[in-house]
């Protein structure tokens, strides 16, 4: 069993049951941790139990807040559209006739795997005639589905005439970083197909530095936006999952990204309160700047939910800049009591100065 000294602390502390206590703890040496072994005796005569703990250092953590440009790589390509080619046999329409929908994921064509248009390409230059096999990802279905290219006569090249996209890209909040092992957390929420509105899977991705360049304030009835923009070269960090709780991966350098700020602690589901409460984001260039809410209610979670708690801005000065919550500040991180606690994930489009977080536990499994 592994545990901090806080939580070995509290072990020796905890009333069990009734007369049950801890009546020893005696110490072993080991060189990567410190281990205990903890008998439990009921009336301090009969041991009932007897653990054997290691005591590690807790990781560091890092409240976020900076603005982060975001491309993630797809597993497969994803179809966004098509056109018709024009061949020595006049107008043709693969995609029309192929029985594919914008929004599919190609995967495979032929059992090859496909992870980016040069692929497709690849395998159109060795074309020899007949029909070529698309394995899709449709909505989380897999599927087959043939298309006959076509020979474009003004390249004399075979062509699908597919519209596709390598990646998605966006801009969002940073939230945490694990100052131990380097892994970040951000958004606290997935970054979904524009087309069909859902979660992209990801072989890999990037983060990069982001400033806000301006705002588009919210309102009754439209959330607001913040517009960045971000330079591919400046890239601080890998992506490995996109999920319904955000995007994860490993920062480059963390004295970099966390210099100026001070570790916290982890507060999370146990701790979060209704009440006030402050968030960190940044809505102008790259600075980071502190706002407060309101907690109005925090749902009992055993398991993992994004609607974790209800926020409400109250800071007159954040009202005044953006109208509230906007698109670009999820996974602004909430501090409650000197502890990350959660994320905001989403605004009420009906008012913008109120809108939904997650607890930090369920981003902290990921």
């Amino acid at each position: 069993m592994i545990v901090t000294k806080d939580e070995l602390q509290e072990m020796l502390d905890e009333n069990f049951v009734l007369s049950t206590k801890v009546s020893s703890v005696s110490a072993l040496e080991n060189e990567e941790f410190d281990q205990y072994i903890i008998d439990y005796k009921l009336f301090d005569l009969f041991r009932i139990k007897r653990l054997r703990v290691n005591v590690v250092e807790p990781d560091r953590y890092f409240a976020g807040g900076n603005s982060l440009g975001f491309s993630l790589q797809s597993k497969g390509i994803i179809l966004i559209g098509g056109n018709y080619i024009l061949s020595n046999n006049g107008i043709e329409r693969p995609f029309e006739n192929s029985g594919l929908q914008t929004g599919d994921i190609i995967t495979h064509i032929n059992d090859k795997e496909i992870d980016c248009v040069s692929d497709i390409n690849d395998i159109l230059n060795h074309y020899t005639g007949g029909e070529l096999k698309l394995r899709v990802n449709r909505l989380g279905s897999i599927m087959e589905i043939g298309i006959l290219p076509a020979l474009d006569k003004l390249t004399n090249t075979y062509k699908l005439g597919l519209w596709v996209k390598e990646d998605a890209v966006g801009i969002g909040t940073l939230t945490f970083i694990n100052a131990t092992t380097g892994r970040f957390g951000s958004l606290g929420h997935s970054i979904n197909d524009s087309e069909t509105n859902e979660c992209i899977e990801v072989r890999g991705g990037n983060i990069f530095k982001s400033k806000i360049i301006g705002v588009k304030k919210g309102y009754s009835g439209r959330a607001g936006e913040l517009m960045g923009t971000f330079n591919r070269e400046d890239v601080i960090g890998s992506v490995d999952k996109n999920c319904e709780y955000g995007v994860f991966g490993y920062v480059s350098d963390v004295e970099e990204i966390t210099e100026g700020k001070l570790s916290m602690p982890i507060g999370g589901r146990l701790s979060a309160k209704p009440g006030k409460a402050t968030i960190l984001s940044c809505i102008d260039d790259d600075t980071i700047e502190e706002f407060d809410i309101e907690i109005i209610k925090t749902n009992f979670q055993s398991s993992s939910d994004q609607k974790s708690m209800v926020i409400r801005v109250t800071d007159k000065d954040l009202i005044e800049r953006t109208g509230g919550i906007v698109q670009g500040m999820s996974g602004s991180p909430i501090i409650q009591d000197g502890k990350i606690i959660g994320a905001v994930t989403h605004v009420f489009v009906n008012d913008a100065t109120k809108g939904f977080g997650l607890y930090i536990d369920w981003m902290l499994d990921q």
